[in-house]
């Protein structure tokens, strides 16, 4: 018996799983209830109508897979030939490690680190350097963890970064505008599960590109966060975007897209004020910043603190059960995933709230409006010394 209980656990993950490669005989996984009545006959058919596509997510994985190499490939780009042209033309220059002493005082070191790409060398490489140069192996690593947060916390770097985030959200909520123009349940939520399965099953070609498109870049940002300016919620954001990749994938294969076009949308409108605060910010328009920061607070709060739970969330709890009657694993944990956001929004808005606290304290709000503690550049040290 208990072997037997072991296989059918070990079945359940296996049939699980599959709604990931083959969902032909998963449709169970959306719905117990059309399961019991229909089997294995999904609502939409085999073939699509022109201009729509089935929820079988793993004949796109090629699709999926190009836009995360392509996102990935135009942001390197961006940031190395485009990115540092817009910050110098509002007059942020990239920090020049030779003008500075004191990073400067080891020039081996400097080109050992340049040459492991600024990451961290191993220690059996440097710690021989540190013997010829007659200094410490505390005052060496000392030496290079300078550099490395010097080159990793400067404005310049900062503010490409924020640029990038930026044109992509703005680009992507004006086409999530486009999507949902004439669409009735962007007032309505009742209306994202009326007719559903049968009627909605099938995806939309503008809907199914934002998908495409919104999953390529999260799982671009999954492989390229490790490589960007460490902040204090490093691994919440790392969090937020392995949930949104699962949600966009969950909702995606169970054709709940009515839905996920919605949390797609509010999350980007609230992230172009958020990076267009930051660059000001980096800029050191104060006053601009300011006010971008109070859009984006309000924006927030409007987008993700109040219509996020009160409308998508109670939504997908409950319109779904009491229109569609459809209930099944991918709903469970569709719903656990927006919760799980909704968390994190909780956070973030609390990390808001504290940096209103201390301006209207008329304390000095520095850093990255997520990140209170990144590390400071050196010329940043200087200016707080000389002060």
């Amino acid at each position: 018996n208990e072997y037997k209980s072991y296989l059918s656990i070990m079945n359940y993950l296996v049939d699980a799983c599959r709604i990931f490669t083959d969902p032909t005989d998963t449709v169970w996984w959306f719905g117990w209830n059309y399961y019991e009545k229909y089997g294995n006959t999904w609502p939409g058919g085999d073939n699509p109508r022109p201009g729509y596509h089935n929820p079988s997510l793993w004949t796109y994985y090629p699709v999926i897979f190009t836009m995360m190499v392509l996102f990935t490939f135009i942001r390197c780009i961006y940031e190395r030939y485009i990115g540092p042209y817009i910050a110098m033309g509002i007059g942020i220059r990239a920090s020049k490690l030779h003008q500075n002493s004191y990073l400067n005082k080891y020039p081996v070191l400097l080109s050992v680190v340049q040459e492991y790409q600024w990451k961290q060398p191993p220690r059996t490489k440097l710690r021989p350097l540190f013997k010829s140069l007659g200094i410490s192996e505390t005052e060496g690593e000392r030496w290079v963890r300078k550099i490395l947060l010097s080159k990793l916390s400067s404005r310049h770097t900062k503010f490409v970064e924020s640029s990038w985030r930026f044109i992509f959200y703005s680009s992507t909520f004006a086409y999530g505008c486009y999507v949902l123009w004439n669409e009735e349940y962007v007032w309505n939520t009742r209306k994202c599960w009326e007719g559903y399965p049968f009627e909605i099953w099938q995806i939309k070609d503008a809907i199914h590109w934002y998908y495409m498109i919104e999953l390529g870049y999260y799982l671009s940002c999954i492989v390229l966060q490790f490589y960007e300016v460490k902040r204090k919620d490093f691994w919440q954001m790392f969090v937020h975007h392995v949930v949104t990749v699962l949600l966009i994938t969950m909702s995606y294969v169970s054709s709940r897209t009515r839905i996920g076009v919605l949390v797609m949308v509010i999350h980007d409108f609230s992230d172009i004020s958020l990076e267009s605060c930051k660059m000001a910010k980096y800029g050191r328009y104060e006053n601009t910043a300011n006010a971008l920061f109070a859009a984006f607070g309000v924006s927030f709060f409007i987008s993700r603190i109040i219509y996020y739970p009160y409308s998508v969330i109670y939504s997908a709890l409950f319109e779904t059960r009491e229109i569609a009657k459809m209930d099944g694993p991918s709903l469970i944990i569709l719903n656990g995933l927006l919760l799980t956001l909704y968390v994190l929004h909780c956070y973030w808005f609390s990390l808001i709230v504290r940096l209103v606290i201390k301006f209207i304290r008329q304390e000095d709000v520095e850093g990255d409006l997520r990140s209170e503690d990144e590390a400071p550049t050196s010329s940043d040290e200087d200016s707080k010394k000389q002060k």
